[in-house]
């Protein structure tokens, strides 16, 4: 009787752990289930939205920024996700990288982050500052009048109710009207899209006021320890001047006159002022288009 009765209570056992492994496995396979669920939903989520290729450098005055996937607070340094809108309000603008291309976004502008190297302007202006063609996606603008692929240049684009206008400072860019006629535009060209399709060239001055307001925002240059020249160049580059060296030796003085402390958050002509201060040389812009340089004491 005895041995009757432990061999039932044991085949009781038996069956209760039986059902518990049963239970366990039930519960382990659920949670596999739902792990791998989730790692699915990351995985297509990561595939939706592609690697960022655009970075915000800085911003001043009324600037929002608006992630179009994600919910993050966007700083300068951020990388700007696709689908990123930049707006502007009347005295905002925008600095930041496209394509490891520089950008600047003017006021009263609306801009989206595209793929591949890619923008949609909507409304208002941008300043392109490219380093020529190379490996990668190039920078292409989109606007409701047409696109601008660059080809290793300086351009601005300014968007409007009524059409759009290309200008070029230097190199090369294609404009494409919405219907596919296109136009080559280089340094001294500009051209006009108007809403319905009409084109019309139009001449373009590399300074003056058309192009100021892209001295609000500029990239830091560092400048310690590096010479005159640099900044020179730096400074026509920005301002489409042309560079003119007075003087006998003015030239070799130039390129060995290095240069100390910051021009950072100054414009353009800002920095020039203060950088030619410390030096023994002065400049003038008597004539349109050009920075003179002299040594102080010389006559032009």
């Amino acid at each position: 009787m005895r041995s009757a009765v432990e061999l039932a209570w044991r085949e009781s056992v038996d069956r209760r752990n039986a059902h518990r492994r049963q239970r366990w496995l039930a519960v382990a396979a659920t949670l596999v289930a739902i792990t791998g669920g989730l790692l699915w939903f990351a995985e297509r989520h990561d595939s939706v939205v592609p690697p960022a290729d655009a970075t915000l450098l800085a911003v001043r005055g009324d600037v929002t920024v608006a992630a179009a996937h994600e919910q993050r607070l966007i700083v300068a340094g951020s990388r700007l996700p696709l689908g990123t809108m930049v707006r502007t309000g009347k005295n905002g603008f925008a600095l930041m990288t496209v394509a490891r291309e520089s950008l600047r976004v003017g006021p009263d502008s609306r801009l989206r982050i595209g793929s591949g190297g890619h923008v949609r302007l909507s409304d208002g202006r941008i300043y392109v500052e490219t380093s020529g063609p190379r490996g990668g996606p190039p920078l292409i603008v989109r606007t409701p009048f047409g696109r601008v692929s660059h080809l290793g240049t300086q351009f601005q684009v300014v968007v409007g109710s009524t059409g759009m206008a290309v200008s070029v400072r230097s190199g090369h860019v294609r404009v494409t009207e919405a219907s596919g006629y296109a136009e080559r535009l280089t340094i001294g060209e500009g051209v006009e899209v108007l809403r319905g399709g009409a084109v019309q060239r139009i001449a373009v001055k590399p300074y003056g006021p058309d192009w100021a307001w892209a001295d609000s925002l500029v990239p830091d240059l560092p400048i310690d320890g590096r010479p005159l020249s640099e900044f020179l160049a730096w400074y026509t580059r920005e301002t489409g001047l042309k560079l003119v060296l007075l003087g006998q030796g003015t030239a070799a003085a130039v390129r060995h006159t290095i240069l100390s402390g910051s021009i950072a958050g100054l414009t353009p002509d800002q920095a020039l002022e203060a950088v030619m201060a410390s030096t023994r040389f002065a400049y003038d812009r008597k004539r349109p288009g050009e920075l003179r340089i002299r040594m102080r004491g010389r006559a032009n």
